[in-house]
């Protein structure tokens, strides 16, 4: 039996959330508080308490399994998804809407209709703000907790940020040398800063000659790691000097940088991800740019989509990393180790986005087949 859960009442009709039923029998057995019982009629809520998983871990990530799963249209490419500080919402970007639901049973809250593609989304350290950036070129930010009687967010600014369309966005954290401010990175070659608040814009970057895909702050909020081409390259926030840069033989797409500071990982065209430490970015006086350490696994089709690394993600203590690959896996990998621990076919259409809830005991992916998956570690 497969129960169905129809959640939400505004929008676009909202979509079933369908749990993994020999996942929930293992759940019931060993943990028999994770999950309330579960009946086949329409509308019913199937709940289980993301706070009664295990914290996810080099030692339990080859115990994933789906927990649940949201079905959207098939034309509904999944391409972001942003979970809140608190771990409470989730935000998700699938075909031209922007979607909330609440983690603890999958409810849907509140649904935007934006009218074009959606490639990131980000909430304020604070978890007071949601921003969007997607393929019309604009940036919209949202005051978070406000969800109208009607089930719509209140959306508090839009900002023409990139003519050609936008790929990533990140929040600064709040001890940043500019306090919480917002950069986007853009098909016109250009990483530009916000405030939030006002939608001032403070400043931007040049990223180089290509489009920028990806960006990072490190923890301090310090500096910006800006993806263009087959470069990284690391820019003070303020004063936008390059402070470092690496190189690849291959174009690159995804970027994350470790909780403490001490990774930098970027996912490639070339299904491979590569790791370098920030002191190992070439400086003036190098004689040359340190080879960065690889991570096979990825196997999709060299030349096509299937071969890009999307996205990748450290966990909330940076012992493990994950990637979204187009060969429609989600892979986890041990920072200690550097070795692959455990693979998901998750998405028959290619994974495109992944991300950890903060507490680290969910794992979510997005895929271009048009469904959200939900994994953890069972018990």
């Amino acid at each position: 039996m497969t129960a169905y859960c129809a959640c939400g009442a505004s929008g676009p009709e909202p979509h079933g959330v369908v749990l993994n039923q020999r996942s929930l029998a293992w759940v019931s057995i060993l943990v028999s508080a994770l999950v309330f019982i579960i009946q086949a009629v329409p509308a019913t809520r199937a709940q289980f308490s993301p706070a009664m998983l295990p914290v996810i871990t080099p030692q339990n990530a080859a115990a994933l399994t789906q927990l649940a799963e949201v079905s959207f249209g098939p034309w509904d490419l999944v391409m972001a998804v942003a979970w809140s500080p608190d771990g409470k919402n989730l935000a998700v970007s699938a075909g031209d809407w922007v979607y909330i639901y609440r983690t603890q049973d999958w409810q849907q809250l509140s649904t935007v209709e934006i009218g074009a593609l959606t490639h990131s989304l980000a909430y304020s350290p604070d978890g007071g703000r949601l921003a969007a950036g997607s393929r019309d070129g604009y940036v919209r930010v949202w005051e978070a907790g406000s969800q109208a009687a009607s089930g719509q967010a209140s959306l508090a600014l839009t900002l023409q940020a990139h003519r050609k369309g936008v790929n990533s966005l990140a929040f600064s954290p709040s001890a940043g040398p500019l306090g919480s401010i917002l950069a986007s990175g853009g098909n016109d070659a250009v990483a530009r800063f916000w405030d939030p608040g006002s939608g001032e814009n403070l400043g931007l970057m040049v990223g180089g000659t290509f489009a920028v895909p990806s960006i990072a702050f490190t923890p301090d909020g310090s500096q910006l790691a800006v993806t263009n081409g087959d470069r990284i390259r690391l820019r003070e926030v303020g004063s936008e000097r390059i402070v470092g840069t690496f190189a690849s033989d291959a174009p690159l797409y995804s970027l994350a940088i470790s909780p403490l500071g001490n990774w930098l990982a970027v996912g490639g065209s070339d299904n491979l991800i590569r790791l370098w430490q920030p002191e190992q970015a070439f400086r003036t006086g190098q004689q040359e740019y340190v080879e960065p350490l690889y991570l096979t696994g990825h196997d999709g089709r060299l030349g096509t989509f299937r071969s890009l690394v999307w996205q990748v993600v450290f966990s909330p203590a940076g012992e493990l990393l994950v990637s979204a690959g187009g060969d429609g896996t989600v892979r986890l990998w041990s920072m200690e180790t550097r070795e692959l621990l455990s693979t998901l076919d998750a998405h028959s259409g290619g994974a495109a986005c992944v991300a950890f809830s903060p507490d680290g005991r969910t794992l979510v992916s997005g895929g271009l087949d048009g469904f959200l998956r939900v994994w953890g570690a069972i018990p």
